[in-house]
C-alpha cells in the first residue's frame, strides 16, 4: 500500500492553503516510519504517532501519551500549528520525552506533502512518514471486541486509569464487562451513533479507592443515551454531564 501511495500524484505542498486543508481535513494519519539523519528512529514500544486534521482545521497529535492540539495552517509548503497545547496525563519518562520530541518537531514548522494515502513531514533532519488510518488500521467492530478503558474524562479534565482494570463487551443488545472494581451487565441498544444503556447491574465487592473512583466514572458515563464512535482501535463513549470514556481494543 505504501508503494501504491508513493506512485500517486503528490499534492503540491507549496500551493495555497485552502486546497491543502481540503486534502487533509477529516483525515487521520499513522506513522509507518521515522528517521533522523537517514537513520531509523525507534519509537517507545507500543506507541505510534497519530495525526488528525479536524474539519475546522484543528490539529491533534499523539505519540503514546498526551494529546498535542492547535490550529493548523499549510501555506508555503509548511505545516504551522498555532497555539500548540498539551493535555497533562501522567506517563512514564520515555513517553514524556517522546511527547517533547514530537512537540519540538511540530513547532519547527516541518514541510509536508501527500501522495495518495501517504503523508510525509520533514524538517530536513527528521522525516516522519505516515499512512491514512482508513487503510493502515480499519475500524474495529463495536460488537465482539473487548474494549479496555484507558482514559476517563470529566468536563475538560482527562485522567489515565489502571491498564486493563475496566473493560466492556457489546453483543446482542447487551453490555458485559468490569467497572474496574465490580463486574457489570445490562441492556445496551444501539441506535445509529447512540447507545441507550439501561438496567445496569454490578456485583458489590469492596475495592481500593482508585478502583472505586474508576467505577464511579464508568457508571456515570453509561447512563441513558450515550454517543459512541469507533476510530481504528479506539472507542469513545460520551455520556451525560460531561462524563466520557476512551477505550482501546484489546
Amino acid at each position: 500500500m505504501l508503494l501504491a501511495g508513493a506512485c500517486a500524484r503528490p499534492v503540491d505542498a507549496g500551493s495555497a492553503g485552502p486546497d491543502a486543508a481540503a486534502v487533509l481535513a477529516g483525515r487521520t494519519f499513522l506513522s509507518t516510519s521515522v528517521a533522523e539523519n537517514g537513520t531509523a528512529r525507534t519509537l517507545v514500544a507500543g506507541t505510534r504517532i497519530r495525526l488528525t486534521v479536524q474539519e475546522d482545521g484543528r490539529i491533534d497529535l499523539t505519540a503514546g501519551c498526551n494529546h498535542l492540539v492547535g490550529m493548523g495552517a499549510y501555506g508555503g509548503g509548511r505545516l504551522v500549528v498555532d497555539g500548540l497545547g498539551s493535555t497533562e496525563m501522567g506517563c512514564d519518562p520515555a513517553r514524556h520525552d517522546q511527547d517533547s520530541w514530537l512537540a519540538k518537531f511540530v513547532e519547527a514548522g516541518p514541510s509536508w506533502s501527500v501522495a495518495g494515502d501517504v503523508l510525509t513531514l520533514t524538517d530536513g533532519k527528521t522525516e516522519i512518514v505516515m499512512q491514512d488510518r482508513a487503510t493502515a488500521e480499519p475500524d474495529r467492530p463495536l460488537a465482539g471486541t473487548r474494549w479496555l478503558v484507558d482514559t476517563v474524562i470529566t468536563g475538560d479534565a482527562a485522567g489515565s486509569v489502571p491498564t486493563g482494570a475496566a473493560y466492556l463487551e457489546f453483543t446482542d443488545g447487551r453490555v458485559e464487562g468490569s467497572t474496574g472494581c465490580n463486574q457489570l451487565g445490562g441492556t445496551a441498544v444501539q441506535r445509529g451513533d447512540k447507545i441507550v444503556f439501561s438496567a445496569l447491574r454490578t456485583t458489590k465487592m469492596a475495592c481500593a479507592d482508585d478502583l472505586n473512583r474508576l467505577e464511579q466514572a464508568v457508571l456515570a458515563t453509561l447512563t441513558g443515551e450515550v454517543t459512541w464512535k469507533v476510530t481504528a482501535d479506539r472507542l469513545s463513549l460520551t455520556g451525560p454531564a460531561g462524563h466520557s470514556l476512551s477505550l482501546q481494543a484489546k
